[in-house]
């Protein structure tokens, strides 16, 4: 869950948002051609520039919507940020358990107890359809850790065009 704040002519606009339309209002942002900046908690800031006629004159006002993840993403150190490439990565990573405890199996390894315990306390995985993947606040976070480009920020949000049979 996020917190989403749209700032306009009026002032600031405060609500809920689900990670399905989190998602989806950062895919329409980026097709729409809106600026994308990820935040270091797994956040996300769009800003574009709004454009309305008044009085015959054409006017510019700057717009933007953050989103506030409700469980911040926390500090990514390189473990963290090695076992989150590992899940996103692998064909099929798997809940499981270990002496009675939580773990993911990412291909033949598994990522520890403790590690496994971050990963799931900050809401950076979550279990889907019997799998392990990666949350939205993650993938900001993420970006915002390796300081993305609004291209890499694109090939990560935007979904991938199914290649062609032929």
């Amino acid at each position: 869950m996020f917190t989403e704040r749209l700032h306009h002519a009026g002032g600031a606009t405060e609500g809920h948002a689900s990670e399905a339309h989190a998602f989806q209002l950062l895919r329409r942002a980026l097709r729409t051609g809106y600026t994308v900046t990820p935040t270091p908690q797994g956040g996300a800031v769009v800003t574009w520039t709004a454009r309305r006629l008044r009085d015959g004159q054409v006017l510019e006002e700057d717009r933007s919507v953050t989103l506030t993840p409700q469980t911040p993403a926390g500090r990514l150190t390189g473990d963290v940020v090695a076992a989150l490439v590992s899940v996103d990565q692998a064909a099929a990573p798997l809940p499981a358990l270990r002496d009675g405890r939580p773990v993911v199996r990412v291909g033949v390894q598994l990522i520890g107890h403790g590690m496994t315990s971050r990963l799931y306390g900050h809401r950076l995985v979550v279990e889907e359809r019997g799998r392990v993947r990666l949350t939205l606040v993650a993938h900001l976070a993420l970006l915002a850790a390796r300081g993305a480009s609004p291209q890499d920020v694109a090939a990560v949000l935007l979904p991938r065009p199914a290649a062609a049979t032929a």
